[in-house]
């Protein structure tokens, strides 16, 4: 029995000290925020309170300065009242903010006090309008915009990626990328080296630079030194200069002598008079220069001459004239055809093309000649002899008339002295030609079919390669071909022909 009554009496000491300690923790957590005739109260307007209680902390900086004492409905927003300890300041540009503490969501109002500039908030004032925080609704809102807006673009990524196209599509640009990576380590490392020989010469660059202001230290001082008595020479003159204006202004020295001499004047007011009379006659129209200046038509005849003028030479200016030679080798008869082409351009959008062509083949002609004879019974009999004769070496011609539309330029006329068509595509900004012709179109071993392409690789130089005649019967016509040629246009004609040094005659 005396067991069991000490145990109840433990129990229920315990139980007294609890509630002790609970009655005093209550008063801790409540302490500060009771409501004190001393303290002054400040009003502010939100539109939601939720989650805020009276009795609810007012902070500055984190500091508890007042209490929450009065939440109210005012013209459908929330009127709150806060209790303020008189020591603390309030301006009437302050601003609160309903926060939220910890992870229970406990609210609390945050005050910013303002200025001191601005005037202090008496008991009863109210606050500007409160600063509404970011509500939860509002962000799990926004959370699921986003979700959605990220739905709609995952769909899209994989209809992109999804399936054979776009798993190819993947692996390509893995593919491409990695080349790039390989590309980029080739280039380093082949780079390697003419960066060290850039840093050497720097260096070395950097040494030189060194010894030569080491070397000429006493010429460079003597620079300086003739610099600063350049500038004291320009400064004395500057002074003299001065004095000069200055004995002027006061009527003495040689400058105010000159201005007061009478017959000078006299000689600038006639001088003025005559220029004043020469502006007056050609004011009026008098004479071939005030004709010239007052007669309107006159002048718009001279306009018109001088618009006829400008165009001429904006169209000579416009036209332009190249000259082009270049060979072929042929490598199946190992042959040399030549070309010299004179191009005249007097537009972008159209030229004329004329050639001379030193062919080693030359031309072929055909001749056929009839016998007749009689034979002894009184009849005839005929016979045919066909015969081809090629002269080597001969000079063939070429006049075309030619349209560029962009990149594509169309050609016709006669090409190495037959009928012919042509076509030329650029490419790569005109470094790039490719070009077909069709020409001899009634030869008997097909119409002559050549095409190629020109890299202009150097300023005037290119190389040149195609298939000549490759549709031929005779195949010993047909041939590949290569070579080299250069242009200069008239613009390198002027700089050469300025160039040229002319010797003066004594």
């Amino acid at each position: 029995m005396k067991q069991k009554i000490g145990a109840e009496v433990k129990v229920g000491f315990f139980v007294f000290i609890a509630v002790i300690l609970l009655a005093y923790m209550t008063t801790q957590i409540t302490k500060g925020r009771v409501v004190t005739k001393e303290m002054y109260t400040v009003y502010a307007h939100f539109e939601n309170v939720s989650g805020l209680k009276t009795n609810s902390p007012v902070e500055i900086a984190g500091i508890d300065i007042g209490v929450v004492h009065e939440i109210a409905l005012e013209n459908n927003l929330a009127r709150v009242g806060m209790a303020i300890r008189p020591d603390v300041i309030i301006y009437e540009d302050a601003q609160a903010t309903i926060r939220t503490r910890g992870v229970l969501g406990d609210k609390f109002v945050e005050i910013n006090p303002g200025t001191p500039q601005s005037a202090k908030i008496d008991d009863q004032g109210t606050l500007a309008r409160g600063i509404q925080p970011t509500d939860l609704d509002q962000v799990m809102a926004r959370v699921g915009d986003i979700a959605d807006d990220l739905r709609i673009v995952s769909r899209s990524v994989a209809n992109v990626l999804g399936g054979p196209e776009g798993e190819a599509g993947m692996q390509e640009t893995f593919d491409s990328l990695r080349e790039f990576a390989v590309s980029i380590n080739q280039l380093v490392q082949a780079n390697t080296r003419s960066v060290e020989m850039i840093v050497a010469n720097l260096e070395h660059f950097s040494a030189d630079l060194a010894d030569i202001s080491r070397s000429n230290k006493e010429s460079i001082r003597y620079m300086v030194q003739n610099f600063e008595s350049a500038s004291k020479e320009l400064n004395v003159a500057l002074s003299q200069m001065s004095s000069i204006l200055s004995t002027a202004e006061h009527g003495e020295g040689p400058v105010a002598t000159l201005l007061q001499d009478k017959q000078m004047s006299e000689d600038m007011r006639e001088t003025v008079a005559s220029l004043e009379s020469i502006s007056r006659k050609l004011d009026q129209g008098q004479g071939t220069l005030g004709k010239l200046i007052s007669d309107d038509e006159t002048g718009q005849k001279i306009d018109d001459a001088l618009d006829g003028i400008n165009e001429f030479l904006d169209r000579f200016d416009r036209f332009q004239t190249i000259v082009d030679f270049h060979t072929e080798y042929m490598f199946e008869s190992g042959d040399t055809k030549s070309y010299l082409n004179l191009t005249l351009q007097p537009a972008e959008d159209r030229f004329y093309m004329f050639s001379l062509i030193d062919d080693p083949k030359g031309r072929t002609e055909s001749r056929e000649t009839v016998t007749k004879q009689r034979t002894g019974g009184g009849s005839w009999t005929t016979t045919e002899e066909i015969r081809d004769r090629t002269e080597k070496d001969k000079l063939k011609f070429s006049a075309q008339l030619a349209k560029r539309w962009n990149d594509l330029i169309l050609r016709g006329g006669i090409i190495e002295s037959t009928g012919g068509v042509g076509m030329d595509y650029f490419l790569w900004d005109d470094r790039i030609k490719l070009f077909a012709e069709a020409f001899d179109l009634g030869s008997d071993d097909r119409a002559h079919l050549k095409a190629g392409a020109n890299l202009y690789f150097l300023q005037n130089f290119y190389l040149t390669a195609g298939y000549d005649d490759f549709i031929s019967r005779n195949r010993d016509n047909r041939s590949f071909f290569g070579g080299l040629g250069f242009y200069f246009t008239d613009e390198d004609l002027k700089y050469l022909m300025s160039s040229v040094p002319v010797g003066s005659m004594d």
